[in-house]
This record gives structure tokens, sequence and C-alpha cells, in this order.
């Protein structure tokens, strides 16, 4: 019985048009975050430029955060994400003198050097300018950050310059030697495939976090919309085997283009791999989707199932949303190896294995956990769901006695 309503909903699922939104909303992501893969080539010695890497050093992270507000003042252009979306902040004449006087008590540069510099800036378009313009000795990374928030406090919150964020600014230019050592380590470490893995399960789970939680909700109202809930209710199938084929045939129906989705970068990484001279880890993608991503999953859709089936409404998409933007507000600070009990776990970056290494048992601790939460929120469905068919709780969610 379980096997024919488990297909039955899987067909159920190709017919509705919210899941072709679903899968059309994924692959979209998906190519406009990872369609530019140019596989892994070693460094050529001599090159002008090996780009940048990020440094946890609070003299570079001061040091570069000065280069970023120097050329952002020479513009009058503040990016800024106040509620994660972004908006440019322009400063009135006022506001950019209180920017001005901070500046000066960090660098010892008084406003009118500085104004001097920024504004040849402006009409050069030369950023060496900003070389010139160092932190005095005595300044400490605490009284910095201090700083740096009066700063954000002027912008109206959400910038760069927000003491948790500083981090992220910690630029430093990468030499060959780091460029060998990061390549090294993507072919020794992680054969390729491993490092692309992690960053695919970095963008996909920002999606696979908020979207199941539609095709959940849509099938639990959907009963209710065709007034079909008293039918199945009589039916001798038991709630566990109804909820769990639902339940099942969703998550299947997520997982499966996934896998079909991964298919693409595991040969361009298998392609890269080779043209390295090593053989490339073909699971690797798998074993994200199973044990990265799948967790997300299952919470989501187990969330879209449970508050559904309690309320009888589309509440569940408002507590995931709100549940997603929290988390992705939370990793926005850092975007490499950000775990902790975020359902989000964030790994920006391809490559970087020894951050990987230090925080793989946090990650599982993470993925197990949510697991967990996931079943317990089934099974609360569950037992909501045959509460309802033994006539103890209505379908508008109201506990009643037995007669």
């Amino acid at each position: 019985m379980f096997k024919t309503l488990f297909f039955k909903e899987c067909k159920e699922m190709l017919k509705s048009i919210t899941y072709y939104i679903f899968l059309a909303c994924i692959i979209i992501f998906f190519v406009s975050q990872m369609a530019d893969f140019k596989g892994v080539a070693k460094p050529i010695q001599g090159q002008e430029n090996y780009g940048f890497k990020y440094s946890g050093d609070e003299s570079v992270i001061m040091q570069s955060t000065i280069n970023k507000l120097a050329s952002e003042l020479s513009l009058n252009s503040f990016p800024t994400y106040p509620i994660m979306f972004y908006k440019e902040v322009k400063l009135k004449d006022e506001e950019m003198s209180k920017v001005y006087e901070i500046l000066k008590d960090i660098t010892g540069i008084n406003k009118e050097q500085l104004i001097k510099e920024i504004e040849n800036h402006n009409n050069t378009g030369d950023n060496r300018f900003v070389n010139s313009i160092k932190v005095k000795d005595n300044i400490k990374f605490q009284e910095f950050s201090e700083k740096m928030n009066k700063i954000d406090d002027i912008l109206g919150g959400g910038s760069y310059y927000n003491s948790k964020k500083l981090y992220g600014n910690g630029e430093a230019k990468r030499t060959y030697e780091d460029a060998l050592k990061d390549y090294e380590s993507i072919i020794n470490n992680d054969k390729v495939s491993r490092a692309y893995a992690r960053l695919f399960s970095d963008y996909m789970g920002i999606v696979l976090a908020i979207l199941p939680i539609f095709l959940a909700v849509t099938r639990v109202l959907k009963d209710k919309r065709a007034k079909a809930a008293q039918v199945i209710f009589s039916k001798k199938c038991s709630s566990t085997v109804i909820i769990l084929s639902r339940y099942l045939a969703i998550i299947s129906m997520i997982i499966f283009p996934l896998i079909l989705i991964s298919i693409t970068p595991t040969l361009q990484s298998i392609y890269s791999a080779d043209s390295n001279g090593i053989t490339a880890d073909y699971f690797a993608f798998i074993r994200v989707i199973f044990g990265w991503l799948m967790p997300s999953v299952l919470v989501t859709v187990s969330m879209g199932f449970f508050l559904t089936e309690l309320t009888n409404g589309p509440v569940a998409i408002l507590v995931q949303g709100i549940w997603w933007f929290v988390s992705i507000s939370l990793g926005g600070s850092n975007l490499v190896g950000n775990v902790g009990m975020n359902l989000i776990p964030r790994f920006n970056a391809l490559g970087s294995y020894d951050i990987y290494n230090k925080i793989f048992n946090e990650l599982v601790i993470n993925r197990v956990l949510y697991s967990i939460v996931a079943i317990v929120l089934i099974v609360g469905t569950i037992f909501i769901y045959d509460t309802k068919r033994k006539g103890e709780l209505n379908l508008n969610g109201k506990i009643l006695k037995n007669s």
C-alpha cells in the first residue's frame, strides 16, 4: 500500500504547477551562480595579479577597512544591507563631516588633507592614494571597531563597517606562494570535485531552506481545497502510511532533480582533475546532496507539513520565511565556515580545505540535529493527522471531546 501511494504522490507532483515553478527557480539559481565553471589551473609564476585572500590579521582588517572607506568616500556611495537587501546610501555634508572626523581620529590625518586626497582620487580614479592613509600605530582593534560602529550608525546600519562584519573586510593580495598553496590543496585534499561540491552546497542550501515549504504547504492544502478530507479519513490506510508516502514523495522529487543538476559540475570537475593529472572524487556531489543539503530539505518540508496540518492554513510559509531570513542574516557576517546552529551552513569559497576540516564536526552535528528536528516534526504531523481522523480534532484545528 505504501509503495502504491508513494508513486501516486510522485505522479501528482508532476501535475503540479508549483513543482515546475520550484524546478525553474532551482535551475535558474544554479545557472546564475555556478555556470562560469573554469576548472582549476596551476598558477604561473611572475603574474601581475593572483587575486585576493581573506586574512584574519587585525592589522590587515583595519587597513583594508580604511581602504574600502576611502574608496566609498571618494564616490559618496556606500553599499549597505539594512534588512539583507541592497541599499545605496549617499551622505549629506554634515554626515560626511562626521565620517571625516572619525577617520581623522583613526589615521591622524587632518580633515582637509583627507578631503584633498579623496577629491584627487575622484578626479583621477587612482586607487593608489589609499595606501597613504594608514591606521595609527597606537589604535587597538577594539577601539577601531567602536569607531567603525559609529560610521555604521551614520549610514543607517547594515554596512561593511559594522563591528560584526569587519572580519569580512580583511582582504590582502595573494602571492604566488599563496596561490600555489591553494592550488595544491584543491588538487591533493579536495580532488577538485570536493571543493566544487562544497560551493554547490553553499549556493543550493540557500534556496533549499525556503522553496520546499511551498511544495509541502500546497500538498497539505490540496485535500482541503478538494474537500477530500472526509473521504481520506474514512480509508483504511494508516495515518503513518498516508503522511510518510506524501512526505517521502516530495523529498524524492526534490532530491532527484538535484542529482541530475549535479551531473554537469561533476563532469566538469572530473575533466578539470584529469587535466591536472589526478582522479576526481566521483561521488563528492552525491555525498553533499544527501549529507549536507538533505537535512535542510527534510526540516523545511516537515515544517510545512506540521504547521499546515495543525492550522489548515499557509502560516508555515510565513514561519519558514522568517526562519530563512534570520538564518541568511546570521550567516552574512562570515560566508566561509559559518555553521553553528544555523539552518543554512555557509561555505562560499572554492577550496579553503583547512577551514572545512576545522568545522567538519560542527557541520555533522548541525546536520544531524536538523534531521532529528525533521523527524520530530513529521511524527507530530502524523499525530495531528491521526487525531483528526479519530474525530478528536476538527478541520479547523480545534480539540474536541470524544462523544
